[in-house]
């Protein structure tokens, strides 16, 4: 499973996304679970993908206080959907709200999640490519 490219959509007034048919692609059984992101996005997980993750949240949970409200911020904040047969999801307006996301979205992939995006906010989270290439200096492929 990987979530790859980005596509410009927005979010109607009942608050729905139409997800990206090459993303769709990666969703089995069409569920998908949505979640606070750092950076100030939305992820979103397959189901499948989202149980990997809840897995290493649960190894972490108990080493930390931190570690704690980290797994406490993700769990409260996850809202399962499945794609309907227009290919939308709903995008909870608590969601929404956290990342900025009014009616513009860019859907980013990150290989094993996708990321929503406000249209000014996604430029800030983006490395540059001076910055990039210093980034991944320090990191082994």
């Amino acid at each position: 499973m990987s979530f790859t490219g980005e596509y410009r959509h927005t979010i109607d007034t009942k608050g729905r996304l139409i997800v990206p048919s090459r993303l769709r692609d990666e969703l089995v059984e069409g569920r998908v679970v949505l979640t606070t992101w750092p950076d100030g996005c939305i992820a979103l997980w397959s189901g499948e993908g989202w149980q990997e993750f809840e897995a290493k949240l649960l190894t972490q949970r108990g080493s930390s206080k931190d570690a704690r409200k980290v797994v406490r911020t993700f769990a409260a904040s996850a809202f399962t959907d499945e794609v309907d047969r227009q290919g939308r999801i709903s995008v909870p307006g608590h969601l929404r709200e956290q990342s900025g996301i009014d009616k513009d979205v860019v859907v980013v992939g990150a290989l094993d999640h996708a990321e929503l995006w406000a249209p000014d906010r996604l430029d800030l989270g983006r490395a540059e490519m001076d910055e990039l290439n210093d980034l991944v200096e320090g990191m082994s492929f």
